[in-house]
């Protein structure tokens, strides 16, 4: 017996099973409500049947739409129902691939669907059977990889599906021991980084307490730390930046310090608001970059004039002679 295309009650659907939901965003399904209501439904969403219920397996959000578009919860919507001698491995497999051949899947969801083929295959099998079921061919160490991640607390792979958790971050921090990783997921629930600047945030915090010998759980409880991550008043951004320049006063307090000396002496070269003068981006560059603003020939002329002013400015001299 297939599975067949058939009319099925709204309301003899479990909505609280969501066994097989891989996307987890609630999206407004306005739009796709009124998609229905005009053209009509292009691809039907499917279901089990189990315990007198319909639970879902894929279509998540069109049934959602089905029901925002009803009047009455008895009403009728057309589904496909799986085999009901279909197994457990097999819905899990039809439900991933009802969106892996639709669109690419994010990490989270790679993630996920590795974690719930685990439970059938070991990972040289998921690999194997990946481009099959994954749209995308993935090596073993891939999906030890995802395995290895998909282990992290909760809040890790929450991270990961705002997006405020890398792939290679949780990589990383899944290397360590229980405290620290709570830590590390503390601290980027706080901040808005990118992953290069995860990555950064991680490597420095790590050189800090073994150069120290601090144990980490000490470290993320020290007060200056508090005070960054945990000030309702700033912006994740904000955040992300005073973090970023502590850890790397505390690794290079000398660098650092000459960075800001630096500093100080642009803004004593009064260039105004226009014109940005930065100091080399890491401690292994000597290279300074120079840009301005102009709406038009009279505000270039005035910035490339205050450049040339400076040319003789004793803090300018100072700054490349250092």
């Amino acid at each position: 017996m297939s599975d067949r295309l058939c009319k099925i009650n709204i309301a003899d659907i479990d909505l609280t099973d969501e066994r097989y939901k891989l996307y987890f965003s609630k999206e407004d399904i306005t739009f796709l409500a009124q998609s229905i209501q005009e053209s009509g439904l292009v691809c039907p969403p499917m279901v089990r049947r189990l315990n007198k219920k319909f639970i879902i397996v894929s279509g998540f959000n069109r049934i959602r739409a089905l029901i925002y578009n009803s009047k009455a919860q008895d009403n009728k919507i057309l589904v496909y129902e799986i085999n009901p001698d279909a197994t457990d491995e097999q819905c899990l497999v039809k439900s991933i691939t009802a969106v892996s051949f639709h669109r690419q899947l994010t990490h989270f969801e790679l993630i996920l669907s590795a974690q719930r083929l685990n439970e059938f295959f070991d990972k040289e099998q998921i690999a194997k059977k990946s481009s099959a079921i994954l749209n995308t061919k993935l090596n073993t160490s891939f999906v030890a990889d995802l395995l290895t991640i998909g282990a992290l607390p909760d809040p890790a792979i929450e991270l990961i599906r705002l997006g405020n958790l890398s792939f290679k971050a949780a990589k990383r921090i899944s290397l360590f021991e229980k405290e620290t990783i709570k830590g590390f997921l503390d601290i980027f629930s706080s901040i808005r980084a990118s992953q290069n600047k995860q990555l950064e945030i991680i490597l420095h915090l790590m050189e800090i307490t073994k150069r120290d010998g601090i144990n980490s759980k000490d470290f993320f409880k020290k007060q200056e730390i508090q005070d960054i991550l945990f000030d309702t008043k700033k912006e994740p951004g904000l955040k992300t930046n005073l973090f970023r320049d502590y850890l790397f006063e505390q690794r290079f307090p000398t660098i650092f310090k000459n960075r800001a000396m630096i500093r100080e002496k642009i803004s004593a070269m009064k260039l105004g608001n226009k014109i940005k003068f930065l100091p080399p981006e890491n401690f292994d560059s000597k290279t300074y970059s120079i840009s301005f603003t102009a709406k038009n020939h009279k505000e270039f002329l005035s910035n490339v004039q205050t450049l040339n002013s400076a040319l003789e400015n004793k803090a300018l001299i100072e700054i490349f002679n250092q």
